[in-house]
Order: C-alpha cells, then sequence, then structure tokens
C-alpha cells in the first residue's frame, strides 16, 4: 500500500461504520442471488470497493461493515480482497440476521445493535459511509470539518439540478454552514440560496461525535439517520455541513448504474478507480465472441462491431448504443441494443434488437425508466413463447397408424 499517505491523526479516533445491507429492490432482477455493493461494476470492480478504497486511502483504520441482505458473496469478497489491507483483524463484518431475530430495523439502529463494540473500539467518532455509492473522497479533510464545526452532526453534500433533487434527502443551509432545515426525498425541493436552479443534496456521508450519538439511540425508536437522527439534530441546532464537489454517484436505479457504468467506459475515469496493491482481478468484462467480430469501433456511448463474416451485409452489424455488457455477457452478429443493461452470463442471439420499442421489450424483459434490462431467464421466456407450436389435428402432422387406432 506504497501510494497510501501515512496515518493523519484526524482519522485515528475515528471508526467506520460501512452500511452494506440493503436490498436493492430498484435494481430488480440483478440482485435476486446478490446484495446492492456485491454487483460488478465498470470491468473489474465490484460497487463496494469504491467506499473500501477510500476508507483505505483516507487511513481509517477501523472499519465494520454491516450486512444483511444475501451478504454470502459480498463478504467474501471483503474478507479475501480487503481484510489484508486491515491489520490484525480491524475490518470487520457483522450481518444483521446475527444482531437480532428482526435485523437491523434501519440505518441507524445498525449502531445500536453494535453499541458495545464500538465503545470497546475507543470510537471519538463515528463516520457514517454507504457501501453503494461510486465516489473517491478522501475522508479525512471532512473529519477535520466535522471537528472544527464544533456541531455534534455534519453531514457530507453537494448541488443537485434541483429537477433531479426529489430522490435526495435536500439540505437548507444557515449561517456558519450549520443546517437550517433537512427534508427527505421532498416533493418539492429547497433551492440553494442565489441559485434557484440546484438543491443541496445529502450523500449519506455522515461524521457523528460517538456519544451524542449513543445517547440519542437510547430513544428506540429512532431507527434512521434521514427520518430520525438529522432532523432531531437539525431541530436541536446540532448538525452542520460540508460541501464537497468531486463525482458522486447513487447507482441504486437501472438508470443510475447505467449512466454510470458508462462514465468509466466512454472517456476517462471521472474519479480515481478502487485499485489496491495486492487486489486481486476476479472479474472479467462481457465481450463479444471472439470468432464472431473482426473489428470494433468506440464513439463515445456507442459501439460497433463488424462481422467476421458478411461486413457487406448491414444486418450483421452489431451496435450497442448507450449499453452495458456485465461479466460474462456476449453478444452475437446483428444485435442491436439501446440503453439495455446486459445481465452477468447472458448471451444476446442473433439479430435481436432491444431498446427501440418499450412497450415490446416491456412483453419480456425489464424496463424501469430509461433503461432495459436483459437476462438469461427473460431471453429464455421470449424463445419459449415464439417457439412455434404444431397442432396435431386439424392440418397438423399425420399420427401413426397405430396412434390413430389407438385413438
Amino acid at each position: 500500500m506504497s501510494d497510501i499517505p501515512e496515518l493523519h491523526e484526524p482519522a485515528s479516533k475515528t471508526v467506520a461504520i460501512v452500511l452494506a445491507g440493503g436490498q436493492g429492490t430498484r435494481l430488480f432482477e440483478l440482485t435476486g442471488r446478490d446484495c446492492k455493493p456485491a454487483l460488478p461494476f465498470a470491468r473489474f470492480h465490484r460497487i463496494v470497493d469504491f467506499t473500501m478504497a477510500a476508507l483505505a486511502r483516507s487511513r481509517v483504520d477501523r472499519v465494520m461493515v454491516a450486512t444483511q441482505y444475501r451478504p454470502a458473496s459480498l463478504s467474501a469478497h471483503l474478507r479475501e480482497v480487503w481484510a489484508p489491507v486491515w491489520a490484525d483483524g480491524e475490518l470487520r463484518l457483522r450481518d444483521g440476521a446475527k444482531a437480532s431475530p428482526a435485523g437491523y430495523r434501519g440505518t441507524a439502529d445498525v449502531l445500536r445493535a453494535n453499541a458495545a463494540e464500538l465503545d470497546a473500539m475507543g470510537a471519538r467518532e463515528v463516520l457514517v459511509v454507504a457501501a453503494d455509492h461510486i465516489y473517491s473522497m478522501d475522508y479525512r479533510g471532512f473529519i477535520e470539518a466535522h471537528r472544527a464545526s464544533g456541531a455534534p452532526l455534519t453531514l457530507a453534500a453537494m448541488p443537485v439540478p434541483r429537477d433531479e433533487a426529489g430522490r435526495f434527502g435536500i439540505v437548507t443551509e444557515g449561517p456558519g454552514h450549520r443546517i437550517a432545515g433537512f427534508m427527505e426525498k421532498p416533493s418539492q425541493p429547497a433551492a440553494i440560496f442565489g441559485d434557484p436552479q440546484q438543491s443541496l443534496a445529502s450523500l449519506g456521508i455522515y461524521v457523528i461525535d460517538w456519544p451524542w450519538l449513543r445517547d440519542m439511540l437510547a430513544d428506540p425508536r429512532v431507527l434512521d439517520f434521514g427520518e430520525d437522527v438529522i432532523p432531531l439534530a437539525v431541530q436541536a441546532g446540532d448538525a452542520a455541513v460540508w460541501r464537497w464537489d468531486g463525482y458522486w454517484r447513487d447507482v441504486g436505479t437501472l438508470d443510475g448504474l447505467r449512466e454510470s457504468w458508462l462514465d468509466f467506459e466512454t472517456g476517462p475515469p471521472p474519479c480515481r478507480r478502487p485499485l489496491v496493491p495486492g487486489m486481486k482481478v476476479q472479474m472479467h468484462t462481457g465481450d463479444m465472441p471472439r470468432d464472431a467480430f473482426a473489428a470494433s469501433v468506440n464513439l463515445g456511448g456507442l459501439r460497433l462491431m463488424s462481422p467476421l463474416l458478411g461486413s457487406s451485409n448491414p444486418e450483421r452489424w452489431t451496435t450497442l448504443d448507450k449499453s452495458v455488457l456485465m461479466p460474462g455477457a456476449r453478444v452475437s452478429p446483428g444485435v442491436r441494443l439501446t440503453n439495455v443493461i446486459v445481465a452477468p452470463n447472458t448471451v444476446i442471439p442473433h439479430g435481436l434488437h432491444i431498446g427501440d420499442d418499450p412497450e415490446e421489450d416491456a412483453r419480456w424483459f425489464r424496463v424501469s425508466g430509461e433503461t432495459t434490462l436483459v437476462n438469461s431467464a427473460m431471453l429464455a421466456r421470449r424463445g419459449a413463447s415464439r417457439t412455434p407450436v404444431f397442432p396435431l389435428f386439424h392440418g397438423g402432422p399425420t399420427l401413426p397408424r397405430k396412434v390413430q387406432r389407438a385413438q
């Protein structure tokens, strides 16, 4: 880890809590077997790698990852790839299903369930981060800003277009960077003062004084950060905001996942890739069969493939327009995909066009927003329903004599 800076004091008394228990329902079939943080992203990574790499580079030396929904592959990945980065077992995995019969009941309930362990770890602050966002942040500046603010809770936020702000927790900033108002996913987001086209959106990243939070969690009704902890802190004048201006994307929807993936595929990476010395490449990008295509041309989000045979026939050319092939996915000659995610290990058959007709696509595939998700099971259903069935009577094939006599 020679590329990682030396330990910096502001992070040395901070325990990071990585929230990795979400189901990711808006990713539909992609999270049928794995939780969202474990999903592949941009060739060789998993979504969780971005948060783990940021923690490693920031020298946060004690990390607790809270899992819950389908944690097996995520836990295995963390143990194999990331546990060696933290010596002496300072990367700890805590499964909500083992914490209580009901599991974690909300994001703040994670810390309540592990309060005794946080006390034993000597936490001064807790750095609460999500495992399912794409970004690269040095948390040390955030921790320093929190301590300088004097507020028990500081959240990271960035400006977003106001017409998209309803998906976030929206902050109204007051004097001295204190938070004057906060609304979780409002229907009419507040604008930034002096900038009516922008709103200040919470990134779901917090630094919180642990003794203060522990006292708040004594109330069993406090379960969630966005719904409970932050509004109570704002009401008491105990919350501050720290503005950040880097690349950050929530990949909790099919549109968000596809668009962020393409940000890394169609140009220079918009933020630092999570490459850590000693990290093994475990996944491979989806690709075309090597014996099917002679050439490939990338033009931004458009990829054109010339077939090895029959290149003079336009119907045999393959086009991927703003589409993503996940690991093991393959396309055949003559395929045309527009705004499509091809799930892992899915083979798109010859000549299939997806993304041109949303109504037709919705009969067979998962259409959400502007994105169509395709997996092997969907293609199998489509193939079975379109296979001709020959009737045995009324002009169908003639039965053998013995069968006719038996009838």
